[in-house]
């Protein structure tokens, strides 16, 4: 599977770069990964199989460029992932709302997913606080705040933890079928 993956914008020296946790390629080995620059208009090829939304800063740049993918992946009907920040945007483009979140910033708690308690890391400040009308819950924290969302009838999941971050990820069962077919 040849899947896409947005990166987050970094600050260096004044200077705006791209960046990627290289925890990503390890996580979706044996699968390629294509890193998306933050260029508007990026053209995407049509060998891409999957959209992943990473997690990280936003910028008006990678907002063009996750609109982009975001259209590019719906049109063809594309799954797609959101991670944290790409769970967030996801919800928004479906029309939910995200506010600020406190207690879930460099931390681990235990969500309920898939009649399983599992273990996640969290690293955010904001929060799924209503999902768009598309988008059901799939998993919770003991706070009950939502971790992980489905999309009603399309292959779309937006989690709030960061898998390529954990020695035994996590991921809903129907992203692990998809990346193990």
């Amino acid at each position: 599977m040849r899947i896409g993956i947005t990166q987050r914008p970094y600050e260096i020296n004044g200077v705006m770069h791209d960046c990627l946790d290289p925890g990503w390629y390890t996580f979706f080995a044996p699968h390629e990964l294509v890193a998306i620059p933050n260029i508007k208009n990026i053209e995407l090829g049509s060998t891409i199989d999957m959209i992943v939304f990473t997690g990280g800063e936003i910028s008006r740049d990678r907002t063009a460029v996750e609109s982009h993918c975001f259209n590019f992946a719906a049109k063809r009907k594309l799954p797609m992932l959101g991670v944290c920040h790409g769970a967030l945007f996801l919800n928004y483009i479906f029309g939910g709302i995200n506010q600020e979140i406190k207690g879930h910033r460099n931390t681990e708690h235990t969500i309920l997913i898939d009649s399983k308690v599992v273990t996640v890391n969290s690293f955010h400040d904001y929060a799924l606080d209503e999902l768009g009308p598309a988008l059901h819950p799939i998993a919770r924290a003991k706070d009950k705040s939502i971790e992980a969302f489905k999309h009603n009838t399309l292959p779309i999941w937006g989690i709030m933890w960061h898998p390529e971050r954990m020695d035994k990820p996590a991921l809903p069962p129907g992203v692990w079928r998809l990346l193990n077919k």
